[in-house]
């Protein structure tokens, strides 16, 4: 019995010293730097006959009833089906 209180009381020492060990660990492996998020582009997919053609501006006239995804801004209330990607 004495035992399992010993390794518990070891367990619950050791487990203070987690967050510093853990620093120690990433800054030895060089996981300590930080990492800005990377921002998306715009783009407009348009079904065409054989493919899909993404744009980084949206369609004028007629060409903009073909969109069938975006990520960005949407280019109108009414075309394409909302920010999917093809």
């Amino acid at each position: 019995m004495w035992k399992a209180w010993v390794f518990l009381t070891c367990l619950l020492l050791v487990s203070g010293c987690a967050e510093q060990i853990r620093e120690k660990v990433d800054r030895v492996f060089g996981k300590n730097e930080k990492v800005a998020p990377m921002k998306s582009e715009q783009r407009y997919c348009y079904r065409t006959i054989g493919k899909v053609n993404c744009y980084p501006e949206p369609l004028k006239g007629q060409e903009a009833n073909r969109l069938v995804g975006y990520d960005g801004k949407a280019p109108r209330s009414t075309s394409g089906t909302g920010p999917l990607r093809p």
